[in-house]
């Protein structure tokens, strides 16, 4: 195969994105349920895509309370995960970069982002997750990632996935 040329007057498009793995009291992991495109109706970690000129913790803070209300505390670098580009939505390939963040309280309030009336809501919904309820309310590739980011929280490590799945896993005393 041979490599693909790059100019560096035009690269390929790619995300940056920061995304938030806050945990409860009980063990479970806030998600939040998309009610925009091919993620319509499925559940994911807060955060999102950085802005021009913007670093992936500060789109993950940013992204974060405005999705949840919370002001997240992050902790370490949990993981990456690329995602490939994906012609079908179209979506340019990515990277993202999950944050442990400090735990919050299970009954803390979590305020979705608020709409005009003649608006869909971009969010409509939120759930405290483990990996057995993550199974019915995410799309595989959401679940994939949140599986191997359970795996490196549990194992206090710190995991590079390729769309979702570990290519790489590093522990925290190695690291």
């Amino acid at each position: 195969m041979r490599p693909h040329p790059i100019s560096v007057i035009t690269p390929p498009a790619c995300r940056i994105g920061g995304l938030a793995w806050i945990p409860n009291e009980r063990g479970e992991v806030l998600t939040v349920c998309a009610n925009y495109g091919a993620k319509k109706g499925f559940h994911q970690l807060p955060g999102g895509h950085a802005g021009e000129h913007q670093s992936n913790l500060a789109a993950m803070v940013t992204h974060v309370r405005r999705e949840t209300g919370v002001d997240p505390e992050p902790v370490r670098l949990l993981g990456t995960d690329w995602v490939p580009h994906n012609a079908e939505v179209p979506a340019a390939m990515g990277q993202n970069f999950i944050y442990l963040c400090a735990g919050i309280a299970a009954d803390a309030e979590i305020v979705l982002p608020s709409t005009a009336d003649d608006e869909e809501p971009e969010l409509s919904g939120y759930l405290w997750q483990t990996p057995e309820t993550a199974r019915s309310t995410m799309r595989a590739y959401q679940l994939r990632r949140f599986l191997g980011l359970w795996n490196a929280w549990r194992d206090n490590t710190t995991v590079t996935l390729h769309s979702g799945r570990a290519a790489l896993a590093m522990s925290r005393e190695a690291s």
